[in-house]
């Protein structure tokens, strides 16, 4: 495509977005070979299949996934993670979007975790699929053991990023078997960490879940991780 087809389509972009017309805006930065602008675009219009497509050649796998969850699509988000090769990532959305414990559990056991962070991941996910299969009985065992090792060990995870998505993990799977306890242990090691934002992000899931913050700390000046 040469230069000056590329400008018009941008023009002509920027013109239907003017508009209000945002699917056409989207197909003008797609064929211009703007696949983000183009995802957003189709987002914003309420195509989020197209949108995800578009995600996903630009290269924003979290963008593309996300939307296939939004339209109700688990499968298509965690083969948006294999297609990437995040077997993890792809478990993770099978196991509990999904609610297909033995294909996250196959791709599991093909994945050695390469960091703590990692582990600490892959235990959960492991732990989940016990629960959702019913192997775990009814006290959740396996995923307390695996929670447990997260509270004790969070503080360890470098960088900041990959520990908000063990706290993040720890909490989702704990919110699904109701065990709530186990919840706000993982959201006090977080905090304890000096994690940005985890005071925060308690206070909210408190209010979802149990309807109050009772005996949450106050939010404070939180050190920044890394």
């Amino acid at each position: 495509m040469t230069g000056r087809r590329r400008h018009w389509l941008g023009q002509a972009a920027l013109a239907y977005e003017e508009a209000g017309h945002l699917l056409d805006a989207a197909r003008c930065r797609q064929e211009a070979g703007e696949p983000l602008a183009a995802a957003e675009l189709y987002e914003r219009a309420g195509e989020l299949e197209r949108a995800a497509a578009c995600y996903l050649r630009a290269g924003s796998v979290a963008e593309a996934a996300r939307c296939h969850l939004a339209v109700g699509r688990p499968e298509a988000a965690a083969e948006c993670w294999e297609q990437v090769g995040k077997p993890l990532e792809a478990a993770w959305t099978f196991i509990v979007a999904g609610r297909k414990p033995e294909r996250g559990g196959w791709l599991l056991r093909g994945h050695v975790p390469a960091t703590l962070g990692e582990r600490l991941r892959h235990d959960v996910a492991l732990a989940m699929c016990a629960v959702l299969s019913g192997e775990g009985g009814d006290d959740a065992r396996p995923l307390a053991a695996a929670l447990a090792a997260v509270e004790r060990d969070l503080d360890q995870v470098r960088p900041a990023a990959e520990r908000l998505l063990v706290e993040r993990w720890a909490v989702e799977a704990a919110t699904e078997v109701a065990r709530y306890d186990l919840a706000a242990l993982v959201f006090a090691a977080a905090h304890r960490s000096g994690l940005r934002g985890a005071a925060g992000r308690w206070r909210a899931w408190a209010e979802r879940a149990l309807g109050g913050t009772s005996g949450i700390p106050a939010e404070t000046e939180e050190r920044r991780a890394g």
